[in-house]
């Protein structure tokens, strides 16, 4: 959550056009690019659409020492939350326990996304002693059938697994009083298993998660088009979406379903419909130390190995991705550059939007 200082220098920022007055709001950081599954809609290990590697892209793991480093200059920039996520499955990183804690050392806020398919004992106790605040774990799948369909060539028994180990972490909170970290499941909706989203509800309640989210698969470039639900699709997920949300506001399971719903309203070509600020409120770090903006923008601002996070935050790059990102023309220029069609960043540059747009009329932007 920003804080009224941080919201306060984003609009001083964005007035003056380029220069952000403070660090991004939150940031993502790639722990490793290696995986033990193949989900079908992945980007980097789906067995139908892989994107390949740049030569850039030979490390495998961030150095804890490099993250470490990051940590405290991200603190010293007002930077509230850091999400481990991966171009694969973070709790394959073998110092993974060590980059939460260094995290929490420095008092943020932070969360990890994983498959759910390691949730053992050991690395749940790790977890928990960890102090990690949110564990959100993807599931393509409400069954074992929806799960071959998913994750072709998979162990199948890799649902059961990530069943048995969510069951096993709320018993595990429970046995040790703790409240943290709060699980969400997230569920990315294709035409694989929209049919069936009803399921997620109770392997969500059954399991002990906090809460249940959604988000929609749509194509980026490489992603087979026939993982996309149709526009008569849609409307019939959209129902079901709507008998959810009064199931899971009874069960008290927290949820984003009118977020996914409005998502979906919102459609392709986003960035003829929207201005983009993610330049202003976030950064992601890949495995090797290189900063992009995004995970859809691949032309990067700097890397952590050659320079600090703070020279790059205010540096050439940075300043000149925010400059063209605000405009129309400047997102149109992207082009080979950003995979930005459907960008995951909607609800964050709206919000930001409804505030800025009073004042966007009286600032001038230069490209």
């Amino acid at each position: 959550m920003a804080t009224l200082y941080q919201k306060m220098k984003l609009l001083k920022g964005l007035n003056k056009g380029d220069i952000a007055y403070v660090g991004p709001f939150f940031v993502k950081v790639v722990v490793t690019r290696r995986c033990n599954l193949r989900c079908i809609g992945c980007r980097f290990h789906s067995p139908v659409s892989i994107m390949q590697p740049s030569e850039d892209d030979v490390v495998t793991d961030i150095s804890y020492d490099l993250f470490r480093q990051l940590c405290d200059e991200l603190k010293a920039m007002g930077t509230n939350s850091i999400i481990l996520t991966g171009e694969g499955e973070p709790l394959l990183h073998p110092h993974i326990f060590d980059i939460i804690s260094t995290a929490k050392e420095r008092r943020f806020d932070v969360s990890l996304v994983s498959n759910g398919t390691l949730l053992d004992e050991i690395k749940i106790k790790s977890l928990i002693r960890s102090r990690l605040d949110t564990l959100r774990v993807s599931l393509w799948a409400g069954s074992p059938e929806e799960y071959e369909k998913n994750y072709p060539g998979s162990d199948p028994d890799n649902f059961k697994k990530i069943i048995e180990g969510l069951t096993l972490l709320a018993h595990l909170k429970a046995e040790q009083n703790s409240d943290i970290p709060s699980v969400d499941l997230h569920h990315p909706v294709n035409r694989n298993n929209f049919k069936n989203i009803d399921a997620m509800v109770d392997l969500a309640y059954k399991t002990g998660c906090n809460g249940l989210t959604s988000s929609p698969l749509k194509c980026w470039r490489g992603t087979p088009a026939s993982l996309s639900l149709s526009k008569d699709e849609e409307k019939i997920l959209f129902r079901s979406l709507i008998k959810m949300k009064k199931r899971l506001d009874s069960l008290s399971l927290r949820h984003n379903i009118d977020l996914t719903i409005l998502r979906y309203k919102i459609g392709d070509n986003v960035w003829q419909k929207l201005p983009c600020y993610i330049g202003w409120l976030h950064a992601r770090i890949k495995a090797n130390g290189t900063v992009v903006p995004c995970s859809r923008y691949h032309l990067p601002m700097g890397n952590l190995n050659e320079e600090r996070f703070k020279e790059m935050w205010n540096g050439s790059a940075f300043r000149k991705f925010r400059r063209e990102s605000i405009t129309l023309r400047g997102l149109a220029s992207f082009g080979e550059h950003c995979d930005c069609n459907f960008c995951g960043y909607v609800y964050d540059n709206m919000r930001v939007h409804r505030l800025f747009k009073w004042i966007s009329p009286f600032v001038s932007v230069k490209n």
